[in-house]
């Protein structure tokens, strides 16, 4: 591995238990080098390679951890609890809220199971998330206990093998979960899904959001600068988290398309790496919107073109509700996307080009080259929201090319279940 990536490499080998593992570091970057450098690196790396193979390997025996502590004494005050969270790098860098045994309880009380329950484990630290170290970090991010469903929900579905979580917790990409709520629980929380869906003033999105950002980094250990490897974020990495408009949609819902009931309540996981404004100026018909989004898409740079996954649009309701009049169904509109904003391979240098057959071959035939490339392998890939206040805006969110959306049920009441588990 290269220098700048050998403390990831540490933290992953010692989480899947080899904290022993012999590695070879080289000199960070290599994607520029020319063949002459690279052949001499490698001389370098196989020279090193074999002589740590001949060496006599270091026990791989660990001395056994410390048991971690349940309780710290951080402080009298609010601020010296702070602080004390901050040097241990449990915090994002704003104010938490002391996760004392009374709020975790009460939090713990809003769930159907036992504190000890393992919802999954997060890497690349391949830590165990417990009920009870979900609410921990729920507390921290500022959560009301009605609140925790949905975060429970929301890191139940990160966990899932389809999300992608590891790479996606180390990648210099600047990805981030959003979570989209859908349901009963989104009104009854008060979920934001209209007016700033993607900015500050609404307590559920900002502490539901942070919350499983929180998690990501203490249960996860996706720590920034050490294992969490993004060249520049994003802010959407302190919190993200949205609910769907569902009555100004003139299509199901998120949910109900994926598959659930429209009485059901469901977080939606989608890995996106930020957010391009469309604004549609004298765009007052369905075709002239479609045509504003299909030509506000960059032409490359983006992780979709790359690796296909499921590039995210975020509609106006003014938007959709012209697309909806004009006889359009959501499926319509992504067939409209995905055709429009192809772009011409010739248009893409050599070595991306082959970096694109490499990674969506579907795209290349036998013996052929792919005159174009969608953002998506599929129509059906590209996901479509309603969300936002008055305005002519949409807004793009490219994703994380190497994962997948996942939609799992929140276990939502208005009260607490009856004999509630919490401690």
């Amino acid at each position: 591995m290269t220098d700048a990536f050998a403390g990831l490499g540490r933290e992953v080998a010692g989480a899947l238990g080899a904290p022993g593992l012999h590695m070879s570091v080289v000199p960070h970057p290599i994607g520029e080098l020319q063949r002459t450098q690279v052949t001499e690196r490698s001389r370098r790396a196989f020279e090193d390679i074999m002589a740590q193979l001949a060496a006599e390997r270091a026990s791989q025996d660990s001395a056994a951890s410390p048991a971690q502590e349940r309780f710290i004494d951080a402080g009298a005050t609010p601020e010296e609890v702070d602080d004390a969270f901050y040097r241990r790098g449990w915090s994002d860098g704003l104010p938490i809220v002391p996760p004392t045994p009374g709020r975790v309880e009460a939090m713990l009380r809003r769930a159907a199971a036992s504190p000890d329950t393992v919802l999954g484990v997060i890497a690349p630290r391949q830590g165990v998330a417990t009920l009870e170290k979900i609410a921990i970090n729920a507390v921290m991010a500022g959560c009301r206990p009605e609140h925790f469903p949905v975060v429970v929900a929301a890191v139940t579905a990160v966990c899932r093998p389809e999300f992608n979580l590891l790479p996606m917790q180390a990648t210099t990409n600047p990805v981030t979960p959003l979570i989209v709520v859908n349901g009963p629980a989104a009104r009854a929380l008060q979920v934001n899904s209209r007016d700033n869906v993607l900015g500050q003033g609404a307590r559920a999105n900002a502490t539901i959001g942070r919350a499983l950002r929180l998690a990501l980094t203490n249960i996860g250990g996706g720590v920034p600068g050490r294992t969490d490897k993004a060249c520049h974020g994003q802010p959407g990495k302190y919190s993200m988290c949205v609910a769907e408009a569902e009555d100004a949609s003139p299509w199901e819902p998120l949910h109900v398309e994926r598959g659930f009931a429209r009485g059901d309540s469901t977080v939606t996981v989608i890995g996106v790496t930020g957010t391009q404004d469309i604004i549609h100026y004298a765009r007052t018909s369905a075709g002239k919107v479609l045509d504003a989004i299909v030509r506000a898409l960059p032409r490359e740079g983006f992780k979709n073109l790359y690796s296909g996954g499921e590039p995210l649009f975020m509609l106006g309701p003014e938007q959709a509700a012209i697309l909806g009049a004009a006889g359009l169904s959501k499926m319509d509109v992504k067939e409209a996307i995905y055709e429009g904003t192809r772009v011409a391979a010739a248009s893409f240098a050599p070595e991306t080009l082959e970096l694109i057959r490499t990674r969506r071959p579907s795209l290349f035939g036998e013996g052929t080259d792919a005159g174009a490339i969608p953002i998506a392998d599929a129509a059906g890939d590209i996901q479509v929201i309603v969300a936002g206040g008055a305005g002519n805006h949409t807004v793009f969110l490219p994703t994380w090319g190497d994962t997948r959306c996942v939609t799992v049920p929140i276990a939502w009441s208005p009260e607490p279940p009856a004999g509630s588990p919490g401690r």
